[in-house]
């Protein structure tokens, strides 16, 4: 009968991990999900069968074969945590956790130094603690925490209630997978049957329910989905485009030949024949500008992915002129940007695409109260700076009120009207400069300045190393495209 209970979650989390994968597919969520419901479920099964067998001889290989599979269960939950949370710089030691499993593993089936055999109790055989047995504990104490302080601080950091009550079901599930840590002790000779199943198949039972009914990764398949979808039909409009321009000059061409000798009337009032000429070119400039806002809203969802191993060095004075040639300034307006002259070989360590859209977002605002307040100029400066990149953008517009100063950086703060900003733009500014590990900040005179500073670490300064941590040998190359998307 002390089997039924451990028969029952195994099945029980072998359809845990298959409606996961069949609902949600194969994603950075589901797939360590899927990894502890394997776990669990070829743990539990062993189980079942250990405690119905009277053979010490069948008894010895089942306890070490349950137990393999024990030993991996902490790092596949901080596995699931580090992909909820975003915390790519948690890799190095979730391998090293990964690493320290597979070592306990091997002296598990190699000799007694994990389990010693097992001890006989009135539900049936338990393993028995060997002497390297309290390293898994204090590893599974460790990662415990570890992944109960990643979702307490992502928690902070976001502001949406949704988001927050999914983080908080996470704790719960962590909370609950953490109790079944009273089975060590029936490792150590105390004689009751073991609950943690219990509390392992509620939290797990939780953490599905969060990943499927919840939603925890439809906000990045949305965002990819959308981008996707968006990006194929603005593709085929510049393309059609460019077609257009390509025969364009031959039809109007043709026309005012057929206008000049009567066989037709004129039908384009005047100066409309000199604006079609340059009309391929507003449409390819508007299908960019809106390109590179739906690249960055989905680089604003996987900002927290981001490996500062794919960090390469970049000029800021090339990002400053890809921004300005990509902008989709109105009439008149780019030659209120003055750019000094900065050393092309000053460099910085990050992203150039992330910093684009960071200087499309400050243009945006500078121009967008400039023509608020009807005059103005923006002007944009880049120096180095005790192993910094530090890019000035000054604009001589209204300025920004005291009372007002302090709160640009909130999420959905803005002073614009209706339809003219979400208060997400700074946040992004602020966000992509902390994953540099740099930082952004303001200054403003009220009817005279606004100038944001940007500090952005160098290549190879203490605050680039820092960030990145040792390096890592197993890639040499990155897609310019992957350091922003997932």
């Amino acid at each position: 009968m002390y089997s039924i209970l451990p028969a029952f979650v195994s099945a029980l989390f072998l359809g845990f991990g298959l409606y996961v994968l069949l609902t949600e597919g194969a994603t950075r969520l589901s797939v360590p999900f899927a990894l502890m419901c394997v776990t669990t479920f070829a743990w539990q099964g062993t189980w079942a069968f250990l405690f119905q067998t009277t053979s010490a001889d069948v008894a010895a290989p089942l306890v070490k074969l349950g137990y393999l599979f024990i030993l991996f269960l902490p790092t596949t939950f901080y596995h699931f945590v580090t992909e909820v949370t975003g915390r790519r710089a948690e890799r190095r030691l979730l391998l090293a956790s990964y690493g320290l499993s597979v070592l306990l593993a091997i002296l598990l089936l190699t000799g007694d130094g994990v389990v010693a055999g097992f001890e006989m109790h009135f539900f049936g055989p338990y393993p028995k603690a060997g002497v390297l047995h309290p390293v898994h504990v204090l590893q599974t104490l460790f990662l415990a925490c570890r992944s109960g302080w990643l979702l307490v601080t992502a928690r902070r950091e976001v502001r949406g209630k949704s988001q927050r009550r999914l983080l908080d079901l996470c704790l719960l599930s962590l909370c609950l997978y953490s109790l079944a840590a009273v089975d060590y002790a029936v490792n150590y000779g105390y004689t009751f049957y073991p609950p943690g199943v219990i509390f392992i198949a509620t939290g797990l039972g939780i953490l599905g329910i969060t990943i499927v009914r919840h939603g925890l990764m439809r906000p990045f398949l949305l965002a990819a989905t959308v981008a996707h979808e968006v990006a194929t039909p603005l593709a085929a409009i510049g393309m059609h485009a460019e077609e257009i321009g390509t025969v364009l000059p031959e039809l109007l061409r043709g026309y005012h030949l057929a206008v000049q000798h009567r066989l037709c009337s004129e039908g384009l009032y005047p100066g409309q024949s000199e604006r079609l000429a340059s009309l391929t070119s507003a449409i390819r400039r508007q299908v960019e500008s809106t390109s590179t806002v739906v690249e960055m809203s989905l680089a604003s969802f996987t900002l927290d992915r981001l490996d500062p191993r794919s960090f390469a060095p970049h000029s800021i004075r090339t990002c400053i002129d890809s921004a300005l040639e990509r902008f989709p300034f109105h009439p008149g307006e780019r030659n209120l940007v003055f750019v000094a002259p900065i050393d092309p070989l000053l460099r910085f360590s990050g992203s150039d695409s992330l910093i684009v859209f960071v200087i499309f977002n400050l243009l945006k605002n500078a121009l967008y109260a400039i023509r608020e307040s009807g005059d103005g100029k923006i002007e944009i400066r880049a120096q180095q700076e005790n192993g910094f990149c530090v890019l000035s953008f000054r604009d001589t517009g209204p300025g920004i009120a005291a009372d007002v100063l302090p709160y640009i950086f909130d999420p959905f703060y803005s002073t614009k009207s209706h339809g003219h900003g979400a208060g997400m733009g700074l946040v992004f500014c602020r966000r992509v400069c902390e994953v540099f590990s740099g930082s952004i900040s303001c200054e403003s005179v009220p009817r005279e300045h606004t100038t944001f500073t940007l500090r952005l670490p160098e290549p190879g300064s203490s605050a680039d190393r820092a960030q990145r941590g040792p390096p890592d040998r197993s890639h040499r190359w990155y897609s310019k495209r992957q350091d922003y998307v997932s």
